[in-house]
């Protein structure tokens, strides 16, 4: 075919013109949701946040910062990020489509040069990717590839450092580029790719320093993710590709095949395998997505559909005598005939298909525009927002986003588990204000939970997205540390109770802190149960499964700090008095309770948290005299009153004491007091003493409440043989720790609150 400049000129004019209907007819929010990911942080970067999803996070989830950054600084002049991102989209395409030709002239096809932009300009995925990097990726590796193989090896290299600037994964595209070089030149490319890696490198040591990565945190949470969490019914990387081209109606589907064997015959007889280093680049890279298993994403088969339509052009040059004449004379001019015929089916087929994208209004779910706006009117700023997509709901709301994906949340990143197991975790080792949820996901499985019931509530709805607002915690709730190491590396660091007060025939809801310094050999079970302060019976054993099953303690990673929700019975004939919550750790198979760390005997620690009551202390009658006190003891407990008896009381006789206590609205001490009182004579010795727990243990001083005030009868035996006369009083509190200090005292512990007169019968 004779190299006429004016035909292939008119049609990339053709092809350009028509890109740039498409870009006019689809709107910006046609881009997928992880476009507005890249836009974020281009945005973010634009307000001199830097770049980043969220404040205070330096996590790498773009994988492209070449397109982020030329989003960023475009974005001074337009600030509307989807916008820009659709139009460059579009305007890299126009440029995929020129280089194409380019490439196609410079190889000396002709024909070639006459229908790849056109092939490339009725290519619906490439429309579909508008907003993302995927054509400026395109973009560039077809430059690269022109400017390379042309001997441009100054303009290959900026353009090399750009290509992988944007997609690193591209560097298979230079790798073949320089196999060519190497077959063509027999020398090895070692100083254009030492260039290449001199421009790029401030890049990756500045990743390295900013985020502890220079590979996109991304690309390892979506190999987790297909990994761990295979969806069902969809297909293999090159399964998915096959299904592109199967879509196309079968007069196109057969065109193209025959196209590629064309294609195919040239580069296996042909001197100099033209274009080999296509089709093995091709090979390569749908190899690796299907070996690694990748979720496959839309976007991810734009690469090879572009080769494959850059290889239909090449079988069809040859029809239009880009490898001389075809045949016999009379046969070669039937060729051009049979080239058309063959090119128009595709055409139209692909038209039809990217007619049809162009119409896609949304390339997301519609309802995250209006959740996102919701969530930037009526929440708060610091509020952090976990959803399974974070790109418009993050861009719309600007708020911070718990990316259960691991796309921007690192922590997430390593915790891709299997869906239900990923979105239990995410809750509960973040617990985010709010959660976005979708049906036909896991959200299906959580939700209904009671845990996640009694944790979130509905705040709106749009369409098929539901927002849940993470409850206020209980007034009464309470928090009660612990630090206890069980085996298999487990420690017992806290229990958190929604309230401190038992009712019969409810159940109280709670949740058992747990961290995890290894990984974990068997399922295990939760035991909780009430243990009598007073007689230390045990009251509605439970055995519960953490989660229900949706996050399997073999599952649990090293560094992970969970709070395992469970609700304990209160039985319906549960005795007034004061309880302690009794916890143990078991193994699901077996039924045996975890032991304490290093125990040589195997036991199982007893550990007991907080104190809960059920009721109040009985009521007593007044003291015949009553003395007004204010004496306060440190941690919020205060005598304001003694109960004494009438007149004197006879050796012998029993003492009764009425002890009035107020306790601080700051709650009473977490200390298990006892009570002393002395009998003290006129040279401060001890002559008669009474020790006891209040109320005899039913009711002991951390089961009080803020604000309480309580009076306890305290009975003391007075020796028979003590003599007659006035006798002193001295109060104090002790545990086995020591005694409680007076308040504002120095090394006081006691108080003498009053006197009593003993007569000799």
């Amino acid at each position: 075919m004779h190299r006429n400049k004016l035909i292939p000129l008119a049609t990339l004019c053709l092809a350009t013109g028509l890109i740039l209907l498409w870009g006019w007819w689809r709107t910006p929010a046609g881009a997928f949701d992880d476009a507005y990911i890249t836009y974020r942080y281009a945005d973010n970067l634009r307000q001199g946040l830097g770049l980043r999803y969220n404040p205070g996070e330096w996590v790498l989830g773009t994988t492209t910062p070449l397109f982020a950054l030329l989003l960023a600084g475009l974005g001074l002049l337009v600030p509307d990020m989807a916008w820009l991102g659709h139009w460059l989209g579009i305007l890299a395409w126009a440029v995929t489509a020129w280089s194409a030709a380019a490439l196609f002239w410079q190889a000396a096809r002709p024909g070639a040069t006459l229908i790849a932009p056109l092939l490339i300009a009725t290519l619906a995925p490439l429309l579909a990717s508008a907003g993302m990097e995927t054509p400026l990726l395109l973009a560039l590796m077809l430059l690269t590839a022109w400017s390379w193989l042309g001997g441009h090896k100054r303009l290959f290299v900026l353009l090399a450092a750009a290509q992988l600037l944007t997609r690193q994964d591209s560097a298979f595209w230079l790798l073949f580029l320089g196999l060519e070089i190497w077959r063509r030149e027999r020398r090895l490319p070692w100083r254009e790719a030492l260039a290449t890696l001199l421009l790029t490198l401030p890049w990756f040591l500045y990743a390295q320093w900013r985020y502890g990565q220079f590979l996109p945190n991304s690309a390892a949470a979506k190999i987790g993710q297909t990994t761990l969490m295979p969806v069902d019914g969809l297909p293999g990387f090159a399964q998915g590709l096959l299904a592109h081209v199967s879509a196309l109606p079968w007069p196109a589907a057969l065109a193209l095949a025959a196209a590629w064997l064309l294609a195919l015959w040239v580069i296996a007889t042909r001197p100099g395998r033209p274009f080999w280093w296509l089709a093995g680049w091709l090979a390569a890279y749908t190899l690796f997505y299907t070996v690694v298993g990748v979720v496959t994403f839309p976007w991810y088969f734009v690469p090879p559909l572009l080769a494959l339509s850059l290889l239909a052009a090449l079988g069809l040059g040859v029809l239009l005598g880009d490898d001389g004449p075809w045949g016999p004379p009379r046969l070669a001019r039937l060729a051009p005939l049979v080239a058309g015929l063959l090119l128009l089916p595709i055409l139209l087929a692909q038209g039809a298909q990217t007619y049809g994208q162009a119409q896609v209004a949304h390339g997301y779910q519609p309802a995250y525009v209006p959740a996102g706006r919701w969530l930037a009117a009526n929440s708060d700023p610091a509020d952090a927002v976990a959803t399974i997509e974070i790109g418009v709901i993050g861009y719309q709301s600007q708020r911070p986003i718990l990316d259960t994906m691991g796309l921007v949340s690192a922590d997430m990143t390593g915790h891709q588990l299997g869906w239900q197991e990923t979105l239990v975790y995410a809750l509960n080792a973040h617990q985010p204000a709010y959660v976005v949820t979708l049906p036909n996901t896991a959200w299906e499985q959580v939700v209904p939970t009671w845990w996640f019931q009694a944790a979130y509530e509905p705040a709106v709805t749009f369409d098929n997205v539901t927002l849940y607002r993470r409850r206020p915690a209980p007034a009464a709730q309470v928090v009660v540390p612990l630090d206890v190491p069980l085996a298999q590396e487990l420690t017992l660091t806290g229990v958190t109770l929604a309230d401190t007060v038992l009712r019969p025939g409810t159940a109280l809801a709670l949740a058992v802190g747990v961290g995890v310094g290894a990984p974990q050999p068997a399922s295990l079970g939760l035991t909780t149960f009430l243990v009598d302060t007073q007689t230390f019976a045990q009251y509605g054993v439970t055995r519960t499964v953490p989660f229900g099953g949706g996050y399997d303690s073999q599952l649990w990673q090293p560094g992970d700090r969970l709070s395992l929700p469970a609700r304990q019975p209160v039985p319906v004939d549960l005795p007034p008095g004061s309880y302690r919550l009794g916890l143990l750790l078991y193994d699901l198979a077996t039924g045996t309770a975890l032991p304490q760390r290093d125990d040589p005997a195997g036991n199982p620690p007893d550990v007991q948290a907080g104190y809960l009551r059920l009721g109040d202390p009985p009521p007593v009658a007044a003291a015949p005299v009553n003395l007004p006190l204010a004496v306060a003891w440190q941690d919020g407990l205060t005598l304001t009153g003694l109960g004494l008896p009438a007149g004197a009381v006879a050796a012998g006789d029993q003492l009764p004491l009425q002890f009035t206590w107020q306790v601080a609205p700051a709650g009473p001490p977490a200390r298990d007091l006892t009570l002393f009182v002395h009998l003290l004579d006129e040279a401060g010795e001890i002559v008669a003493q009474q020790d006891q727990r209040p109320f005899g243990g039913r009711w002991p001083v951390p089961a009080w409440r803020p604000g309480e005030r309580l009076t306890e009868l305290v009975v003391m035996d007075l020796p028979v043989a003590l003599p007659a006369g006035v006798y002193g009083l001295r109060v104090g509190w002790y545990d086995p720790a020591g005694r409680l200090p007076l308040a504002g005292g120095e090394g006081e512990f006691w108080s003498r609150p009053g006197v009593v007169t003993v007569t000799v019968p």
